[in-house]
């Protein structure tokens, strides 16, 4: 049996004061690890500039990951659209720092970095004594174009590979590496490309132009993926292997099996969460804002099984780790895996709350011609045996949106535009009305947000709860809502149940795990 770390998107020097805590707890979920080789699938830096110190900053990172584990180990390094592009998305494309990555580690042969052979991009890579064949993949090559986060996948070079491996033994299992997805992760990101601090034409053309020559055109999304994906999906089933695919990009650690037909071979495709970043799920430039935590993947494979387990730390206490997360175990059967179900057993639930509960009340806004106010009241209440310092809350809202009329324990505050944040008591309430919170109607949700057709309120429960309850009366709304539920470790959300009462509808969840999004949703009307 041997065991792979696979890290992904490092973006080392994004936050030179924010990231060497994060770091801090990487090096702590390597701590008592057993662990034969490194992958770290791109976006190793989060820029394509090379710049003092940069790439010495890396190394000594890497060094402190091998001291955890007792000693030099095997390193496999790809590149990601971030070492390629500025921010990860604008030309020039540049092969400059990952040059110099390369000749900074020429003397320790088994550092393997990849994507320094463009433009052939697929590599067969020497990984001796693993019960697998190792095929790593530059997805990241994109020598034109002023904006993309996205790369290519080329079948001449995934067929070259094919023909190479046809003389092996068809059954060892191929590991194919790269940094792009290969199909969609869990939870899509809808945001628009950055361009703070880009030059003022490139800013007016991707705000501008690019929406208007193609829909959508200034959404990181749209050009997310490598061109050629659905070509790389077909050409790795029909190469008469078993598939494991470990890529990064999207900061979400999942994994999705792929099954072949007519005697094509089964995928299984695994991502790795980001490593060296917490991404925000709410807006605003909080610290307090739910985040999803960084983490690492360890696989175990011997050739017939596999094994992937997420491990994740807390962006707030480098020394405060979750509990291993096993994402999937399969054994193969020729080019087939076969899911193995963990069995059944009831975890014990320790609650941090008795009660996390929000009351909201839809009213037409006085302030805002198209849109409703939501008047909220938040309740907690801490487990006696419990211990909880803090409980943030951010208050969301459309542009424009204002908190007004906030009282936290009987103390007010003042107004703050939304995002804004608030400290709840432990055990205690609070109240506050965001003006402008929602949207009444689909004009005028489309004149801010193009093609938005719902609107919602949510409640995040951050820390385990006995009870977690959102309950709002819709007053002025018609239409039929529908609650959904998400896990914000995994990004997974679903329909979730709801009671009705007249207006007031109510979404319960009875021993909420830390870290659940509870929302109400309902469609706007014409």
């Amino acid at each position: 049996m041997r065991r792979i770390a696979h890290l992904s998107d490092l973006h080392y020097g994004a936050d030179p004061v924010l990231q060497p805590r994060l770091y801090e707890g990487l090096l702590s979920a390597f701590r008592g690890q057993q662990v034969d080789a490194i992958v770290l699938t791109g976006d190793v830096f989060n820029t394509n500039e090379p710049s003092p110190g940069l790439v010495e900053g890396f190394l000594r990172l890497h060094a402190g990951i091998e001291a955890q584990l007792g000693g030099q180990k095997p390193t496999i390094i790809l590149p990601g659209n971030h070492d390629r592009r500025a921010e990860g998305v604008f030309a020039p494309y540049r092969e400059e720092l990952f040059d110099e990555l390369t000749a900074r580690v020429a003397s320790r042969a088994d550092i393997q970095v990849l994507g320094a052979h463009t433009p052939f991009l697929a590599q067969h890579v020497p990984l001796p004594d693993f019960p697998c064949d190792v095929v790593a993949y530059d997805s990241t090559y994109l020598p034109s174009g002023i904006a993309s986060a996205g790369g290519v996948i080329r079948q001449e070079d995934l067929l070259q590979m094919g023909s190479e491996l046809a003389s092996g033994d068809p059954e060892r299992p191929l590991l194919f590496l790269l940094h792009h997805h290969l199909i969609p992760t869990p939870v899509t990101d809808t945001s628009a490309i950055v361009t703070t601090g880009r030059p003022p034409l490139q800013k007016f053309l991707v705000g501008k132009v690019l929406p208007w020559l193609v829909s959508n055109g200034d959404r990181e999304e749209l050009t997310m993926t490598a061109l050629g994906a659905g070509s790389a999906l077909t050409t790795l089933q029909t190469l008469g292997r078993a598939v494991v695919v470990l890529h990064g990009h999207k900061h979400y650690a999942t994994v999705r099996l792929l099954k072949g037909i007519d005697g094509d071979a089964d995928l299984l495709i695994t991502s790795a969460g980001s490593c060296g970043m917490a991404q925000d799920w709410a807006g605003g430039d909080y610290e307090e804002a739910p985040k999803l935590w960084p983490s690492v993947n360890f696989i175990e494979l011997d050739g017939t099984r596999v094994e992937v387990t997420s491990q994740a730390w807390s962006p707030y206490q480098a020394d405060r780790r979750s509990s291993p997360r096993t994402l999937v175990t399969a054994t193969r059967d020729g080019r087939q895996w076969s899911l193995e179900l963990p069995p059944l057993r009831e975890a014990q639930f320790h609650p941090v709350l008795t009660l996390n509960e929000l009351e909201a009340t839809l009213t037409p806004s006085k302030a805002h011609l198209g849109r409703l106010d939501v008047v909220m009241q938040r309740r907690l209440a801490s487990h006696p045996r419990a211990w909880l310092a803090e409980y943030w809350e951010v208050l969301e809202g459309p542009p424009d949106a204002v908190a007004r009329e906030l009282v936290v324990d009987g103390v007010p505050w003042k107004d703050a535009k939304c995002p804004a944040r608030v400290k709840l008591p432990k055990d205690g309430g609070a109240s506050w009305r965001v003006e402008g919170g929602v949207f009444a109607n689909l004009h005028e949700a489309h004149s801010a947000q193009p093609g938005q057709a719902y609107e919602s309120v949510e409640l995040l429960n951050r820390s385990r709860a006995d009870v977690a309850r959102l309950k709002v009366n819709l007053g002025p709304v018609k239409t039929k809502p529908f609650a959904s539920i998400t896990n914000l470790t995994t990004g997974k959300e679903r329909p979730y149940p709801l009671t009705r009462d007249g207006d007031v509808v109510t979404v319960t969840r009875n021993n909420c795990p830390a870290r659940t999004l509870l929302r109400l949703y309902w469609p706007l009307e014409r």
